[in-house]
């Protein structure tokens, strides 16, 4: 046991003797190792180190037998492991000896037994490594017999462990002060780099010369193998080389440099750094993976390490500043600072730069637009002095192109039909080769694509400060280029919302239409598109003014002079007359079927109709005589060289036959005819109203003639009008003195000869004219509309007389009441009825409306939906004077009608007329076959009767059982025998429909 001591501290002292003659750690392990070994007994010694970034103890020294196993076991640090539950990773992770006196049957010692065995492995030791205060390894010994590792060999080995990791700790001091010194060393030379690089800053002019000085402080100052300054190349992502300096700088250049990360040559310490704006460090230039595109460059140059920073402006990445040097250069953080912070001082120094020369940007630009200003200003007055748009053109350019000092200034103005623009003001000291150029708005054509074409299809301004680099007008380029134009900026002038032309504006500058300039020159185009507004406006006044002349004059629909114009021709033709003493013939037309026409067609169709009449007119007449339009469907004509009656007849004659001629209005053949009055100057007026009123109180007796024909006036005619125009005077007040009453005229059954209803007739007792016959007032009243109130009147006193019968104990009978045209067309009609009915409280069972076939045939639509809105209210319909109009039967079946009268004209000769018995059989048939009651108008004779009461006719009414008598006198007929028929009282009293669906009239013997 004694010698087993002795050699222990053997070992302990060779050990510490190793420690102290090493001069590294690695030097340190294989003399602790071979100490260790050779004086304690050792079967074999080892050191296991940490593998960096690893969990893996691997062999680093060792002597003895069992080397060479050793030199292959794997051993891990992590707990829980097979591996990592050994001596080893146990003292590692404990950082204190573990003993194994029994390796083989030892459960820690599972994964290495079947080496241990064939090693003769009886006990094994380990004895922790750190250096200051970290495991870095342990020191592994063994040997043969089992339990051989005493207490006083434990003791020892823990000895070795605190003097080896002693030891560990001085190298760690000591590296680390050398690194210092290094690391000062290092920063002095680079902060006289920056040093260098801040003179350079000081005294370099341009950017160029500064990247030079830079890269020479690097180089000289600092030290560097190489410095180079890359800037990105232009539309591209290469980094181009702009300044270098070192010995292998020009092997260095020639490598490729990229910003894209999808490029090999960009994914490298360059490409991170401008993409990052962060500096970017590569250790490793010839070994690393993103070296590879310099590593032939890396080796030939000696440089080992790469350190890129970049180079700011404006706060963007507008280059790198590349240093390659040695490893442990780029390894140290203040080294990479000092870089980084002479790439700042470049980036500073830059932006300086970029100030100063934004500086006499903004100089010039405030220049440029003082000067501007004033154009603006000289512009603004050549606006107000412009009497025209050519002038105004010519003003604006000259000033603009003298203000702004452009090469050419110009305006062009589309063409309606071209795609090409007109240059209608060209102004500046190119102006000569810009009035060649074309310019065209389509797009479709080259020279639409450039500035102007783009400003005119999009309404906005289009601006180009690098013109020859622009694509879109490189159908320019030539010319620009020749003329020294670098920029270029077109606005759009638009006028009403329209876009109608361009000012292009050329400067031998680039970047000239900053956005402050933009704004002026934008203002500009406002103001002459709002000058042109003003052109357009005093233009479209102008017009307006000879419009309204013109309209005051002439008729807007015919085109023909109006009242107002013809008056003044009318006085011109009496003043020439009367000055040579010739007579002119006046004549006053009127169109006899107008009304109808506009009514049944629509207005548009009137309306091609007087346009048509008045280029007849104009067509027949001489072009001295006068065609004037006054208003409706009057026309009047001054012949001023008719002298002779006879001429005023045959040219009269002519206009009548053509105004009769069928025209085509919407698809209908229309047949018109006129009525023509004619005064002769001086025999029928010697002044202007005079003459035309002699005109038109003939053209009323032509009318009254039966029309399309003509009459002149004369004393007759003057005595008839005036008549006439009493007539209308006394009918106006008739209604307010009472001076209208209703006769009644009954309708007799046919089979029983009872009473069946009246016929309720307007009766007119004047008390100066007398008896006026309904002949006489009720077109006169239907033409001027006196038939609408008139026609209101009759309805109200028909109804209450009905009733006044009634309370009277009489019967109730169906009261008949004639619609007139006028009065069918009012759309106040369905309004009256329901007033009238209310009024009186009469049944509308027993109201019985009579229309004529052309009142509804006028406007077939309108007539549909009137007449179902009275029948809708229970009151009966009836069509007066059938046979008389269309005698349609397949329209009338279209019209909820009851009854149909058959008129008088066909019933005077039926006893003898053969085609009036055929049409009044066919009447009766054809209102049985609808389920239609049929009654017969003028009967007077007892052969008429027996004719339609042999042939089925319902009903009749004439002078054969009685004229029209007053309310008094039929009340007397309606209390006479024979027992009387009267009409249902409630819709229920009616018969069974037919197969028309519709109700025919039940008959009932009231007794």
């Amino acid at each position: 046991m004694p010698t087993a001591l002795a050699r222990t501290f053997a070992a302990l002292s060779a050990t510490n003797e190793a420690i102290l003659y090493a001069k590294s750690p690695k030097e340190l392990y294989r003399k602790v190792c071979e100490a260790a070994f050779s004086s304690g007994s050792f079967l074999a010694t080892a050191v296991f180190l940490l593998e960096e970034g690893t969990d893996f103890l691997r062999f680093a020294s060792g002597f003895g037998e069992d080397i060479k196993r050793l030199c292959s076991i794997d051993i891990t640090i992590v707990e829980g492991t097979p591996e990592g539950s050994g001596v080893c990773g146990q003292a590692f992770r404990a950082r204190e000896v573990v003993v194994s006196n029994d390796f083989l049957n030892d459960q820690r010692s599972m994964a290495w037994r079947d080496g241990a065995r064939k090693g003769e492995v009886g006990a094994a030791a380990a004895v922790p490594l750190t250096c200051q205060g970290r495991s870095v390894g342990v020191l592994l010994v063994t040997r043969r017999e089992r339990g051989s590792l005493t207490d006083d060999i434990v003791a020892m080995l823990k000895r070795m462990s605190a003097n080896i990791c002693f030891a560990l700790d001085n190298f760690a001091i000591e590296a680390a002060r050398k690194d210092s010194e290094r690391a000062l060393r290092r920063l002095n030379l680079m902060f006289g780099a920056i040093s260098a690089t801040n003179e350079a800053i000081l005294r370099a002019k341009t950017e160029q010369e500064l990247y030079q000085r830079v890269c020479d402080a690097a180089s000289y100052s600092g030290k560097a193998i190489a410095a180079v300054v890359m800037l990105p190349e232009q539309g591209s992502s290469w980094l181009k080389p702009v300044a270098s300096a070192g010995g292998s700088a020009a092997l260095v250049t020639q490598s490729r440099y990229s910003i894209d990360p999808d490029d090999v040559h960009g994914a490298g310490v360059c490409g991170a750094a401008f993409r990052t704006r962060k500096p970017c460090v590569d250790s490793d230039v010839v070994g690393s993976a993103q070296g590879e595109p310099w590593r032939r460059a890396g080796r030939e140059s000696g440089a080992v390490a790469c350190v890129a920073v970049p180079l700011i402006k404006t706060g963007q990445s507008v280059g790198v500043l590349m240093f390659f040097v040695g490893r442990s250069w780029a390894a140290d953080e203040g080294v990479v600072a000092v870089l980084a912070r002479m790439a700042e001082n470049a980036s500073f120094a830059l932006d300086n730069f970029e100030r100063a020369a934004e500086k006499a940007r903004a100089d010039a630009q405030r220049e440029r637009l003082a000067r501007m200003l004033v154009s603006l200003s000289a512009t603004n007055e050549a606006i107000m002095r412009a009497k025209s748009r050519s002038e105004l053109f010519e003003l604006v350019c000259e000033s603009v192109a003298q203000g702004a000092k452009f090469t050419s200034t110009c305006i062009a103005l589309a063409r309606p039909d071209s795609d090409y623009l007109d240059l209608v003001a060209v102004a500046g000291p190119t102006a000569e080769s810009t009035r060649k150029v074309r310019l065209s708005r389509n797009a479709d054509h080259p020279e639409g694509r450039g500035l102007s074409g783009t400003a005119f299809r999009s309404g906005e301004a289009c601006i180009s400060n690098d013109y020859l680099n622009d694509s879109r007008g490189i159908a320019f380029h030539p010319i620009v280029r020749s003329d020294g134009a670098k920029s270029g900026a077109a606005f759009p002038l638009e006028v009403g919302g329209c876009i109608i032309g361009i000012m292009l504006f050329l400067s031998a500058e680039r970047h000239t239409f900053t956005p402050e300039f933009a704004e002026l020159l934008q203002r500009l185009a406002d103001n002459v598109s709002f000058a042109l507004e003003n052109f357009d406006r005093a233009d479209e006044k102008n017009r307006a003014d000879e419009r309204i002349e013109y309209l005051a004059s002439h008729d807007s629909l015919t085109g023909l002079p109006n009242r107002e114009m013809f008056n003044g021709l009318l006085r011109h033709s009496i003043d020439i007359a009367r000055r040579h003493d010739r007579p002119f013939a006046l004549l006053f037309i009127d169109l006899d079927r107008f009304k109808i026409i506009n009514d049944s067609l629509g207005h548009d169709a009137g309306d091609m109709l007087l346009v048509e009449v008045a280029n007849r007119l104009r067509g027949a007449l001489r072009a001295g005589d006068v065609v004037a339009r006054l208003g409706g469907d009057e026309f009047v004509v001054i012949l001023g060289e008719a002298s002779d009656r006879g001429d005023v007849e045959r040219i009269a004659g002519v206009l009548l036959a053509l105004l009769s001629e069928p025209l085509q209005i919407g698809g209908h053949e229309c047949h018109s005819s006129a009525s023509i009055g004619i005064a002769m100057f001086p025999d029928n007026g010697s002044d202007a109203p005079t003459l035309t009123k002699s005109a038109d109180m003939a053209m009323y007796l032509a009318k009254e003639d039966g029309k399309n024909g003509f009459r002149f006036s004369s004393g007759e005619v003057k005595a008839q009008s005036f008549e006439r125009l009493k007539l209308e005077t006394e009918l106006r007040r008739a209604v307010e003195r009472d001076q209208f009453s209703l006769h009644y005229q009954p309708k007799i059954d046919l089979e029983s000869g009872q009473i069946t209803g009246v016929e309720a007739l307007l009766r007119w007792t004047h008390p100066q004219l007398g008896q006026v016959t309904p002949a006489q007032f009720i077109p006169l009243a239907e033409e001027t509309g006196l038939i609408v109130p008139i026609g209101r009147w009759v309805l109200n006193q028909a109804c209450g007389q009905n009733m006044a019968w009634q309370r009277r104990g009489l019967r109730p009978v169906s009261m008949a009441v004639n619609l007139s045209p006028r009065q069918f067309a009012d759309e106040h009609l369905l309004n009256d009825i329901d007033e009238a009915l209310l009024a009186s409280g009469m049944s509308p069972l027993l109201l019985q409306l009579e229309v004529t076939e052309g009142m509804v045939m006028r406007n077939v639509a309108r007539a549909v939906r009137v007449l179902d809105a009275i029948q809708s209210r229970g009151i009966r319909l009836a069509i007066d004077d059938f046979g008389t109009g269309y005698s349609s039967m397949s329209l009338m079946k279209q019209f909820p009608i009851d009854t149909i009268k058959i008129d008088r004209s066909f019933v005077r000769d039926l006893p003898s007329d053969s085609e009036d018995q055929a049409i009044a059989q066919a009447i009766i048939s054809m209102g049985k076959a609808l389920g239609m009651t049929v009654v017969a108008e003028g009967v007077e004779t007892a052969a008429q009767q027996a004719f339609l009461r042999d042939h089925r006719c319902d009903e009749m009414q004439g002078y054969l059982f009685s004229r029209p008598v007053r309310p008094r006198e039929l009340a007397k007929l309606l209390r006479s025998p024979p027992v009387l028929v009267s009409p249902p009282l409630q819709p229920e009293a009616q018969g069974a429909p037919d197969r028309s669906g519709k109700p025919r009239k039940a008959k009932k013997a009231i007794g």
